[in-house]
């Protein structure tokens, strides 16, 4: 009976096929090299780098409120500078 040993192009498992009838006969698949370890550290990876966003993101927000409350503040020294507008029934 000949056999065949192939390589699955999609998951990488060694295929024991045979020629005759083309059923696979045993197949061996390598283990992934998954850990709990390991998604821990992606999980604390991640976790870390959304909270280095949101505080880049509250800085970024206080610095904006800040600046609006200056502008806001200026506007109300400089409003006094400002003329009265003229009412249109004081051109008559």
């Amino acid at each position: 009976m000949p056999r065949f040993k192939v390589e699955c192009p999609d998951c990488g498992c060694w295929l024991l096929i045979d020629s005759k009838t083309g059923l696979v006969i045993r197949s061996e698949c390598k283990k992934p090299d998954y850990s709990f370890e390991s998604a821990l550290e992606k999980i604390a990876e991640r976790k870390s780098k959304a909270d280095q966003i949101f505080n880049r993101a509250m800085d970024d927000e206080k610095r904006r409120h800040a600046s609006l409350e200056d502008k806001f503040q200026e506007a109300l020294r400089s409003k006094d500078e400002l003329e009265d507008p003229k009412r249109l029934w004081d051109l008559d």
